[in-house]
């Protein structure tokens, strides 16, 4: 009698078809850790500490930390206003180079998985300001981040949220605020901020799409024709071809606008570091001159922590508290260059809304200390 066996056990295996289905989630999430990881650990966190382990040293400006020209008091008005550009420009370089880098990711992204955020802006405006805080980007670089979320079709409340919180709720800057500034000016400003991304932004978003005209869209310009079906069909290669070339094209969507922005806020902010009488308007204290340098203040594009760090230098010197605090408020929050994205690609309405509630901020801020 011969005993019948079971059948032996086999694995099925895994169709090819569906290993490929994750070929292209693959390749993002490995192009963020790359482009993320590459910025954190190689520029933004050692900049940061270096600024950090520097707080109270002399500045050259309230726009950048150190010359690669220097500026000479006794050079011609335009020799200045380039030196001061040049610098500028490459105190920046490396945020902005990483904005649109992931600017053009993010946008890639949202262009194949649609990002639902839900209709609730006050927790659309929260969740980006969560994201931003280790992100560590200042207000002016993260503003390609925010074009490319609101280019692909993301939500602009968690746009706004991200580039409010970045530069300010990062660890090492708020570390940096209360070590620099005195307690009530640091609680004062993270208060403000507060409110601001939590209640002002979602009420203004609204405001803004319920009352006024978009400007042109150009996000449906800039997106491209993508087949958003999962691409179970494709080898690696296929892949990676394919998303090679839809970055390229955001890159560069995002890269064009980026640079005219850049050195005309470079020119801008030169002329105004370069020909404002800067020493006489701190030594006045009456409101009409408030007014007028926190206009300034608001409107300066700043590296990260810049803020913080020419405050405290004002503080250090003895310089009226009113402008320590409104320096601490408006400078690096909020920038030439959000304001010219939200025109252009957002609403006008507010574009200008939020410049003047910032400029409003720091303007009481100053009157109050």
């Amino acid at each position: 009698m011969i005993a019948v066996g079971s059948p032996p056990r086999t694995t099925p295996r895994r169709p090819a078809s569906s290993v490929r289905c994750y070929y292209r989630p693959a390749v993002l999430v490995g192009a963020g850790l790359l482009v993320v990881g590459t910025f954190w650990f190689a520029s933004r966190y050692p900049q940061l500490l270096s600024k950090s382990a520097h707080l109270g040293d002399a500045l050259p400006n309230m726009a950048y930390a150190g010359e690669l020209f220097p500026v000479d008091p006794a050079s011609p008005v335009w020799e200045r206003v380039l030196a001061t550009m040049a610098n500028w420009l490459n105190s920046m370089k490396i945020g902005m180079g990483f904005g649109v880098l992931l600017g053009a990711l993010l946008h890639t992204v949202l262009n194949y998985y649609p990002l639902k955020l839900g209709s609730n802006l006050y927790l659309n405006s929260a969740k980006g300001a969560l994201l931003g805080v280790p992100a560590g980007v200042c207000a002016n670089c993260a503003v390609p981040v925010a074009c490319g979320v609101t280019r692909g079709s993301g939500r602009v409340e968690a746009a706004l949220g991200f580039l409010f919180s970045s530069p300010n709720f990062n660890p090492v800057v708020v570390a940096m605020t209360f070590t620099a500034l005195p307690l009530a000016i640091a609680v004062t400003k993270y208060a403000v901020l507060l409110v601001v991304i939590l209640a002002a932004v979602p009420l203004l978003v609204r405001w803004s799409e319920r009352g006024a005209k978009s400007a042109p869209d150009l996000a449906d310009a800039a997106a491209c024709a993508i087949d958003l079906k999962t691409p179970c069909g494709q080898s690696f290669a296929q892949v990676l071809a394919e998303l090679g070339r839809v970055y390229a094209k955001h890159v560069w969507g995002l890269l064009r606008p980026t640079a005219a922005i850049m050195l005309g806020a470079s020119l801008v902010a030169s002329v105004a570091l370069v020909l404002v009488p800067w020493a006489d308007l701190l030594a006045d204290t009456s409101p009409g001159t408030l007014a007028v340098v926190s206009l300034l203040a608001t409107a300066m594009p700043v590296p990260i922590a810049l803020d913080v760090m020419f405050a405290g230098n004002l503080h250090a010197q003895g310089v009226a508290s009113g402008y320590v605090a409104l320096f601490a408020m408006s400078l690096g929050t909020y920038s030439l260059i959000p304001s010219i994205y939200l025109w252009r690609e957002v609403s006008r309405r507010l574009a200008v809304a939020l410049f003047g509630l910032f400029w409003a901020v720091s303007f009481v801020c100053g009157l109050v200390f």
